[in-house]
Formats: C-alpha cells, structure tokens, sequence
C-alpha cells in the first residue's frame, strides 16, 4: 500500500477534524449512528467501496475516516472558481462524462499512487429501491493498478435522512448504521482480469451479507426507497 511522508496539517485537515467532529455529534443525536468495524481504520491509501442511498453516504463514509478522503465529481464543477477552489482543497477527481471511465480510473489510481484514500461507488448511481444494485469492476481495476486493498462499507438508511426531493437532511430520524469490513485483496496468483472479477464478486457478496443482516431487522417496508439516478 503507498504511504506518505507525514504532512503538515493543511486546510482540509482542519474541515475534516472539526466537520466529522459536528456530524458524528448531528448523526448520534438525531439518528442514533452506529459504527461497526471488522478492522481497525486504515492509514494512507486505501480504496472505500461504498454502496450508495443517499447524498449525506460520502461526508458519512468520510467522518469515520482517518483523513480526508479523495471523492469523484463531474469535470464541469471546476469550472466555477470557488467550486474548483475547494475540489482542489480536498484532492476532487474529475470525472469527464465523455471519458467517465478512463478519467475516473486514471484520476483514482494518480490518488492513491500519491498515498491518499479514495470513496468510490461501485453500484455507479444512487438506488432507486434501497437495494443493493449490481457492481461495476472499477473498483477492482483502480486498485489492482494502484496496488491497494479495498475496504468495503455498507451504509444503512441514509435515505431516511436526506430523502429524495429534500435541499437539506432532516435532523432527526430512524437510526442510521455504517458498517466497514476488513481489507480485501485478491489471490497473487490470479491474472489481472481473473482478479478483478474475484475482487467484484467477494465485495458483492460482502455488501450482500450485510444488507440481508440489517433488512432481517425490520419489514422490507421500512428500509425506504431510494433515489433516482
């Protein structure tokens, strides 16, 4: 795994101690967050393989993070200079929507190369029925190229917090769950390709797993649709 020489505190260092700080207490009073570890939170670069329900699934992914993590955001947002300002802040990766694939994976692997985590969706967009959806081998190709193993994450009901149709998230709600599984990485003696699906699969059946453990605990009813696209 790459790992940095220790760096001086910057500016996103300090957004990320005091904006974790302020939603961890927001989400544990309104909602009763529960964080679940099946190891101890990584350093340096590491690959976060997240599914996705709702807007508030990156900044939640990241308060339980060490650091602050590189997200994804379309390649447009930088052309507004306060926007690029603070993309660049926080290391953004562009993502061209002619290229979404090759600039996604070139930008991933330049992060993590650089010793930095990255967020990443597998499913590719939002659910639309609170379900897990089928994966995408990007992750598996990011870090196979960077060299880095894949934590994967299941989050549990973040929909109900900020729902479709909402500019801002409710205060309070049902409990939210965020789950982080120990670092997967496949077989050496694999080929490439034959890794990646190894990889994909052992991160489906992961989310999987949990998903079927946390809609055992209420009717399929209370798990809340999810978003569109």
């Amino acid at each position: 795994m790459a790992r940095r020489t220790r760096h001086l505190p910057t500016a996103a260092d300090l957004i990320h101690l005091l904006g974790g700080l302020f939603l961890r207490w927001w989400l544990t009073l309104g909602f009763r967050l529960t964080v679940r570890r099946a190891a101890p939170a990584p350093e340096g670069a590491v690959l976060y393989a997240c599914n996705h329900r709702s807007f508030l699934d990156p900044p939640l992914v990241g308060l339980c993070s060490r650091e602050p993590l590189c997200y994804f955001a379309r390649s447009s947002l930088w052309r507004n200079p306060a926007i690029a300002a603070f993309l660049e802040l926080f290391r953004g990766i562009p993502v061209d929507r002619e290229r979404p694939l090759a600039t996604s994976v070139s930008g991933a692997v330049a992060r993590l190369q650089d010793g930095w985590p990255v967020l990443i969706f597998p499913e590719g967009t939002r659910t639309k029925t609170g379900r897990l959806g089928a994966l995408r081998e990007g992750p598996a190709l990011i870090a196979r190229r960077a060299a880095v193993a894949v934590v994967p994450v299941y989050i549990w009901r973040s929909e109900r917090c900020w729902p479709c149709g909402r500019a801002l998230p409710r205060l309070a709600g049902p409990r939210l769950e965020i789950r982080f599984g120990r670092p997967m990485r496949p077989p050496p003696t694999l080929a490439p390709r034959q890794a990646d699906r190894w990889l994909t699969r052992a991160l489906a059946a992961w989310l999987q797993a949990q998903e079927r453990a946390l809609f055992g605990r209420v009717a399929p009813s209370g798990s809340g649709a999810g978003c569109p696209p």
